[in-house]
């Protein structure tokens, strides 16, 4: 792409005659804009930061891809508490599949994920001019490009379907593609780029887009390839998914260690969007999402902003654990309290609920409807509309560092946990049983989480088992559209249509580009 800067010389004659001629100063090209690596690298890390607005955006008028995948689903809820979490009636028609083409949510996300693909179809064409680096590293940068372009494109097909392959500048008002097309995209680009990606291990590996993340994607993409394009891979996810066991990746022995403050040390994350405290701090979100405002400080000593008192699970999803021994369930706020922190009674789970108390061993208390009364967070929510301040339980996965003005910890999207429940899947859709190494590794996932290991494995189990692991990383959508539940009845939602398996293309965007069709099922 050439940006030109151009200084225009307006002259005056003395005959009052206006000279309209051009002097060009200077012409900026990519072969002249880029110096040196540095520099070279700086841009490829653009569309990498992107990465966290497009996962974890959120307003009043619409969210990211992680909410669109968890609210919509039977695992969290955005209920309305009061004068609190109403934003327009978005959450209330996100859970029960009520939402319309006109709804904010679809919109920020399809925006966000487009301006993603386009910066990286802007550097891809940079690049057949730049020299600043030498032919090996380009051809590494450009296939991260690729990659990074490639998932962006795996949320669309998951989220929306039938979507525009843009793969150029100068590609304006296109049209859809179909779903198998964009399917099929993703995975020539990742099968012709993966030998020149970086791999685990390699200078400045980590954050990136490596052949271990591309492997990553390609097991979820062949995971879901029967819903997506009506062809199932299975053989093909457990091919592609034993690359990534093949590589230097382990579980961890606590299952809160991929979601750590210092999690990128993690051996068990395949793919993380590296975080930072104060410069790329989007994790907070996830933070502010859940948490009710008066925790932020007493419990947390929280220094940033919080929390929105939004964002919960009821009781229907947290009896799918063994909510007395699972370690991965119920986090009692009284191993706050100093001379706690190595109680073994206090569990350290990932779901708040019941009764809230300070460091200083003080109750937390409410301040609207629950004002001057101590908080007890409740796992029976009335409905979408009619909960109160203290409505659900409230998870905090991510670990909270004590006097924090942000969150340093790194946004996990693939990690080595969800490759062996796609080949125990894969396996047994396949026909077959799950293989002993797989069933051990999910053993040790269960063990991690003080509960029974398994003798064998049902596909009911998996997809329970995989949901409590799982938890409130964006795959729940996901994976009930697969098990064919996500139009099934739970609480506070009834049996929804089958189109309603993707969202609507936005109206907004149809509004400016007359060449996008709706998806089935929503009014054209």
């Amino acid at each position: 792409m050439k940006n030109l800067l151009k200084i225009f010389l307006l002259g005056i004659s003395l005959s009052s005659c206006v000279d309209l001629d051009e002097e060009v100063y200077s012409e900026v090209t990519a072969s002249n804009f880029y110096q040196n690596e540095e520099e070279v690298v700086s841009a490829v890390m653009r569309p990498y930061a992107h990465l966290r607005q497009v996962f974890l955006n959120f307003s009043t008028n619409g969210c990211g891809v992680f909410l669109l995948q968890e609210l919509s689903t039977d695992e969290a809820a955005w209920p309305t508490k009061g004068r609190d979490g109403f934003d327009n009636g978005n959450w209330i028609r996100l859970h029960r599949h009520e939402w319309t083409v006109e709804d904010g949510s679809f919109a920020i996300s399809w925006n966000d994920m487009y301006k993603g693909i386009a910066l990286c179809n802007n550097l891809l064409f940079d690049f057949k001019d730049i020299d600043a680096v030498n032919s090996t590293d380009k051809l590494q940068y450009q296939a991260e490009l690729r990659g990074l372009r490639a998932l962006y494109y795996y949320y669309l097909l998951d989220l929306f379907g039938n979507v525009p392959l843009v793969t150029a500048i100068n590609q304006f008002s296109p049209s859809n593609n179909t779903r198998v097309e964009v399917f099929n995209f993703i995975e020539e680009e990742i099968l012709d780029i993966r030998t020149n990606l970086p791999k685990k291990g390699d200078i400045g590996w980590y954050g990136r887009f490596t052949q271990e993340a591309a492997n990553g994607l390609l097991s979820r993409l062949y995971l879901n390839a029967e819903v997506y394009t009506g062809e199932a891979r299975w053989t093909d996810c457990i091919e592609v998914s034993r690359l990534v066991l093949g590589s230097s990746f382990s579980l961890e022995a606590q299952w809160d260690a991929p979601f750590k403050t210092d999690n990128y040390a993690s051996d068990e994350n395949v793919f993380a969007i590296p975080a930072d405290e104060l410069f790329g701090n989007d994790l907070q979100q996830m933070f502010q999402f859940t948490t009710h405002w008066q925790q932020r400080e007493p419990q947390f000593g929280y220094q940033g902003n919080g929390g929105y008192n939004g964002m919960v699970s009821v009781r229907e999803f947290i009896e799918t654990y063994d909510t007395l021994n699972d370690a991965r369930c119920f986090f009692d706020s009284r191993v706050f309290i100093p001379g706690n922190e190595n109680d073994p009674t206090l569990l350290r789970g990932q779901f708040m609920w019941g009764p809230q108390y300070g460091r200083d061993g003080n109750p937390i208390l409410g301040t609207n409807d629950k004002n001057g009364q101590h908080l007890v967070f409740e796992l029976d929510v009335p409905n979408m509309e009619d909960g109160n301040e203290a409505s659900g339980a409230r998870n905090i996965k991510y670990q909270v560092e004590y006097g924090a003005v942000g969150f340093s910890n790194d946004i996990v999207l693939f990690r080595l946990a969800e490759i062996y429940f796609n080949i125990a899947e894969a396996s047994l859709r396949n026909g077959g049983i799950v293989p002993q190494d797989v069933l051990d590794a999910i053993n040790v996932i269960r063990n991690r989480a003080n509960v029974p290991t398994y003798q064998n494995l049902t596909l009911d189990e998996l997809y329970d088992e995989k949901g409590r692991e799982m938890a409130y990383e964006g795959l729940r959508r996901t994976d009930m559209i697969r098990y064919k539940k996500y139009t099934g009845n739970w609480w506070d939602k009834e049996v929804s249509d089958g189109f309603r398996t993707l969202f609507p293309i936005p109206q907004s965007s149809r509004n400016v580009n007359p060449n996008l069709d709706q998806n089935p099922g929503y009014p054209d």
